[in-house]
């Protein structure tokens, strides 16, 4: 975390490759233990795109009471880019972030969603596969799902359970928890980039598909379904993240009439928390997580 904390930018483009490089040897040594959690991968759509790596707990990890929580990962990747590994050299990532929450006891599933410009809104959210556990090729509590996302795929993960019905009743009902990581909710003139006129249009009506207004103008009956919800961000966010996020905390938690839980990973930038799981350094925030979970699912 030194050479994380040494870096002085926090633009994500500027601090992309220098905090992978940083991890680089750190997820290196761990690589035979993150290597030996067992992970199967399944087709659970039509395309390329549609595929998704299941991470299971090792023995010694499952829960006493013989029922495994599901929680589903959405990575970012600023809707253009993004798989379920990265390529090499950096293909332990994000097979680290499935090792890291196996070990925790959970059952843990990426899955690949279809990138712009080949898709636009909402598209992406409708890629999250929470109804792949009727399947059958999933075994956990289907009854209790979790969704955790970060960057972009916050963006998705807030949008599948605001965006009225774009997630099935039955299945809304089973997501649990959502775990909300340093999303992109709105956009600011520094975060209107090209990908995203090309997400969301650019009409007037764009601005209105956006999470804080699908928030904002969400029916109380929505929310009364919503799932408990823990919202993080890095310390080191880019401005206009770090205050879309704040933005989003407020009203959500005014919306729900109660105070809605939110970390600040310290020494984190906007890239680093999910490199650092399985490497020994920064990863108090992935024991947070795993902690609220488990308090979520022992509450059903």
């Amino acid at each position: 975390m030194e050479a994380v904390a040494a870096i002085p930018e926090t633009a994500i483009h500027l601090v992309i490759e220098p905090t992978r490089k940083a991890f680089f040897p750190l997820l290196q040594a761990k690589e035979a233990e993150i290597e030996s959690v067992e992970r199967k991968t399944f087709q659970y759509g039509p395309t390329d795109r549609h595929q998704l790596d299941v991470y299971y707990p090792p023995e010694g990890s499952k829960p006493i009471s013989g029922t495994v929580p599901i929680v589903f990962f959405e990575y970012g990747g600023g809707f253009v880019n993004g798989d379920r590994v990265l390529a090499p050299p950096y293909d332990l990532v994000y097979r680290n972030v499935g090792a890291f929450f196996a070990k925790q006891g959970f059952i843990l599933v990426i899955a690949d969603y279809r990138l712009v410009p080949s898709v636009k809104f909402p598209q992406p959210p409708e890629d999250i596969p929470p109804e792949a556990v009727s399947s059958g090729s999933i075994k956990g509590d289907t009854s209790q799902i979790f969704v955790h996302g970060h960057s972009a795929g916050s963006n998705h993960t807030a949008t599948m359970v605001l965006y009225p019905g774009l997630l099935p009743t039955d299945v809304l009902d089973r997501v649990r928890g959502l775990v909300l990581t340093g999303g992109a909710y709105q956009f600011s003139p520094s975060l209107r980039l090209d990908a995203v006129d090309r997400y969301y249009g650019t009409g007037p009506e764009a601005a209105e598909k956006a999470p804080r207004v699908l928030l904002e103008n969400a029916s109380d009956e929505l929310l009364a379904r919503l799932p408990e919800v823990f919202m993080l961000m890095s310390e080191r966010e880019p401005e206009a993240i770090a205050q879309g996020n704040e933005i989003f905390h407020r009203i959500l938690s005014k919306r729900l009439g109660k105070d809605v839980k939110l970390s600040v990973m310290k020494g984190h930038n906007h890239v680093s928390p999910h490199l650092a799981l399985m490497t020994g350094q920064g990863d108090a925030w992935g024991y947070e997580v795993a902690g609220w979970i488990r308090e979520q699912f022992a509450s059903k």
